[in-house]
């Protein structure tokens, strides 16, 4: 018989949000994720069957509420005012991590299709060109990976196949150099400089690229802390 955790509030309290999973789908809401497959697609790893379970745990534990079909045209998730609280938690757990546990990406936590998913909730909507615009990414490796960004303001959107639209910029890069931009290891604008990113289309488009996106939270924490790493 499971038997209840220690009366102290950091026991009872860990007892829900260590369970596996929990934090990181509140870490999607969080972000801006309301329907559900929009958080799972946030989760790679997660199944739909357990992210189901979890999501009606923590219905229950009061973090999260479901939405009526109707309240956004579809049926969805929002955090109540205790999972909105939990953000303070999550920032100074990613805080923490910056500091004692985030070396550079190793090869096997590239993942460029989720990170094309960051991307596209990470754009900052009015940085944006006017009407509609067709961004292909490439992730350079052993095997290349392809994505496109259809950007058209709040209806932009993320392609794992071509779109079919014309192309209006191409973007070339390691995939380690992608995600280690995206979470704050190098600056975009210095990758392009020295040719670790290739970006080719309008030029004015071009220009504009690395300022259409809100990096990671925890970016600006990143980049610091790679900056005072001793070199050589």
């Amino acid at each position: 018989m499971a038997t209840a955790p220690e009366y102290c509030p950091v026991s009872m309290s860990a007892e829900l949000l260590t369970e596996r999973w929990n934090l990181l789908i509140v870490r999607e809401l969080l972000s801006g994720a309301e329907r559900f497959n929009d958080i799972h697609r946030g989760l790679p790893g997660l199944s739909r069957t357990l992210l189901s379970q979890r999501l009606r745990q923590l219905q229950r534990a009061g973090l999260v509420t479901a939405l009526e079909p109707g309240e956004r045209g579809t049926a969805g998730y929002r955090l109540t005012e205790a999972g909105v609280a939990l953000r303070t938690v999550l920032e100074a757990l990613g805080s923490w991590g910056v500091r004692w546990r985030f070396p550079r990406p190793s090869e096997g936590q590239l993942n460029p299709h989720l990170l094309l998913w960051r991307m596209r909730s990470g754009l900052v909507l009015d940085r944006l060109p006017v009407g509609r615009t067709t961004v292909q990414l490439t992730f350079e490796g052993a095997k290349a990976h392809h994505g496109w960004l259809v950007l058209d303001g709040a209806n932009s959107s993320v392609c794992a196949r071509d779109p079919l639209f014309d192309v209006d910029l191409y973007a070339s890069a390691p995939s380690e150099v992608w995600h280690e931009w995206w979470f704050g290891h190098r600056s975009i604008r210095g990758s392009i400089q020295r040719g670790e990113v290739v970006v080719t289309g309008r030029r004015e488009l071009a220009d504009q690229f690395p300022g259409w996106f809100q990096l990671s939270p925890f970016a600006a924490e990143v980049a610091a802390s790679t900056a005072t790493q001793p070199t050589g």
